[in-house]
C-alpha cells in the first residue's frame, strides 16, 4: 500500500479529520475538505481515501488531511437531507476546521463534486464559512481538474486523466 491511515477524530455520529502518510518525503501536506466523511477511519480506508491518498504521494505530498463540510458520517450524501444545518456541519467542525488548518507547508483542495443535496442557503451559508477559515489561515482554495458541472470542485474519486491537476479555485464560480 502506497500510504497508510493514522489519526482519526471520530466521535460518532461524527468524523472532523483523518489523516493518512504516503510514501513521499516530502515534509508537504494536503488538505482535502470534502462533503461529508466516509466510514472510513484510521482501521480501515475506502475508495476515495485511496485514490486522494495516491494521487497526493504521485504529487508529492507526504500526508493528506480529510476535513468535510458537513461532518455527519455516511458513505451517501443522502443523510444530509432534512436536517438541521448545527446537525449536519457538527458541533466541532469548525474548531477543527481552524486547528487543521494552522498546518505549514500545506495546499488545501475542495473537493465534493456536484452531489451536495443539502438546501441551497446552507450550501451558500458553509461554502461562506470555509472560505473565512481558509482566508483566516492565509490559504488558497485549490481544486483538481475542471469543476464538476462547472460549479463543483471535483470529487477525489474523479481525480482521473485529464482531470489531476492542481488549480487555484475561483469562489465566484462555485457560488453559482
Amino acid at each position: 500500500m502506497r500510504y497508510r491511515l493514522g489519526e482519526c477524530d471520530r466521535e460518532y455520529p461524527y468524523r472532523y479529520s483523518l489523516v493518512a502518510s504516503t510514501d513521499s518525503q516530502s515534509g508537504k501536506t494536503l488538505v482535502v475538505v470534502q462533503c461529508n466523511p466516509s466510514v472510513a477511519s484510521a482501521s480501515g480506508s475506502d475508495p476515495t481515501v485511496g485514490k486522494v491518498a495516491i494521487w497526493a504521494e504521485e504529487m508529492g505530498f507526504s500526508q493528506v488531511v480529510f476535513l468535510n463540510l458537513f461532518a455527519l458520517i455516511s458513505s451517501q450524501t443522502s443523510v444530509l437531507v432534512d436536517k438541521p444545518y448545527e446537525q449536519i456541519v457538527g458541533p466541532r467542525n469548525d474548531e477543527t476546521l481552524t486547528i487543521q488548518l494552522k498546518r505549514k507547508n500545506c495546499t488545501v483542495v475542495l473537493a465534493w463534486g456536484g452531489d451536495v443535496p443539502v438546501e441551497t442557503a446552507f450550501y451558500k451559508r458553509r461554502l461562506a464559512e470555509i472560505r473565512k477559515h481558509l482566508e483566516d489561515a492565509g490559504h488558497v482554495a485549490h481544486h483538481v481538474g475542471a469543476l464538476s458541472y462547472g460549479t463543483h470542485p471535483r470529487h477525489g474519486r474523479m481525480w482521473n486523466k485529464g482531470n489531476r491537476d492542481l488549480r487555484v479555485l475561483e469562489w465566484e464560480k462555485i457560488y453559482a
